[in-house]
């Protein structure tokens, strides 16, 4: 990150680091992913796969799915 490459750290800043996140959503019906940084390294792949676990046992696509069929049926 480039507060750390110039020498500082910032709790700020920190938050924004896709380290600390691995990956972003992307939910769907169907199902979810977890798209990652090309450049990810292995702490931000290993909080990608504990991210995707929380996602799945969070039943996020079933919840999706079940709200839009509640809009369409109304």
């Amino acid at each position: 990150m480039l507060t750390r490459k110039k020498g500082f750290k910032d709790p700020y800043f920190d938050r924004f680091n896709y380290e600390n996140y691995g990956g972003t959503p992307v939910l769907g019906i169907n199902a979810s992913v977890i798209i990652g940084h090309g450049i990810s390294n292995a702490k931000a792949i290993k909080n990608m796969i504990l991210l995707t676990y929380k996602v799945q046992k969070a039943h996020i696509s079933e919840k999706i799915k079940t709200a839009l069929s509640e809009i369409i049926e109304h």
